[in-house]
């Protein structure tokens, strides 16, 4: 998958990317995916075995797996997958919405013509995963996609909190739908009509669209979430919209 020239594809290695990105990467897979979960063993050791590679390496990526909290490594104990609860998913829904709509509203009056390029590329990215029923791949192509729109927003001390928040929340819908995902439940393109949006600069317009995109994937991957934060009326009027 190759995006137009000057877009960074978050599927790639960074420039310098040592081995232990890669093993990041694997792990982080596992655990979206809902491979790897709290019961799963996990030990430098046997990573090292598994990677060819120094424990030291296997350490850097769980660290950055630590970072992320999608790891708890205790010592001697030993490293854990952390739990995830309908509770902390809930709280951090009102988060994201929260960030990423505000952030909107300051995004669209700074979006170029550039930057509209950029996101209508991981767009179509995200469609090239979707056709190959890569649900991590799209799960990493839509983090860029929101991130993308949130850097426009120059809040630099909220990226990494709304960053971690999308791992989260993608971790947290995608390991509990684990060999169930219904894609035709899913729309098709979520992101094109929010580019178009903020292209226009219609900045009501793109946070609508932009908190229609968060609700309606909550409530095809996620229902019992949806639920809590949305008022039922809501939710049946958005599913007749977006059907």
């Amino acid at each position: 998958m190759t995006l137009t020239e000057g877009v960074e594809n978050p599927l790639k290695p960074p420039k310098g990317a040592r081995k232990s990105w890669t093993i990041y990467q694997a792990l982080k897979r596992r655990i979206v995916i809902g491979d790897l979960t709290y019961d799963s063993p996990i030990t430098e050791q046997a990573l090292a075995c598994d990677f060819s590679c120094s424990q030291g390496t296997v350490r850097e990526a769980l660290l950055s797996l630590q970072e992320d909290g999608l790891v708890d490594r205790r010592g001697y104990q030993g490293t854990f997958v952390t739990r995830t609860s309908d509770e902390e998913a809930t709280l951090l829904v009102r988060l994201r919405l929260s960030i990423e709509c505000s952030g909107m509203e300051r995004a669209v009056p700074r979006i170029s013509a550039e930057a509209a390029r950029k996101l209508r590329a991981i767009a179509e990215l995200y469609l090239a995963c979707r056709a190959e029923r890569d649900i991590f791949a799209c799960a990493e192509v839509d983090r860029a996609f929101h991130m993308n729109i949130f850097k426009l927003a120059e809040m630099p001390m909220l990226e990494p909190i709304l960053k971690r928040t999308l791992l989260q929340l993608h971790r947290f819908t995608v390991s509990r739908n684990r060999g169930k995902i219904l894609w035709r439940e899913l729309k098709e393109d979520p992101h094109t009509a929010i580019v178009e949006a903020m292209a226009r600069r219609d900045a009501e317009q793109a946070k609508t669209l932009l908190a229609e995109h968060i609700a309606f994937s909550l409530s095809r991957l996620a229902p019992e979430v949806h639920s809590t934060i949305f008022p039922q009326v809501q939710s049946e009027e958005l599913n007749m919209q977006l059907a």
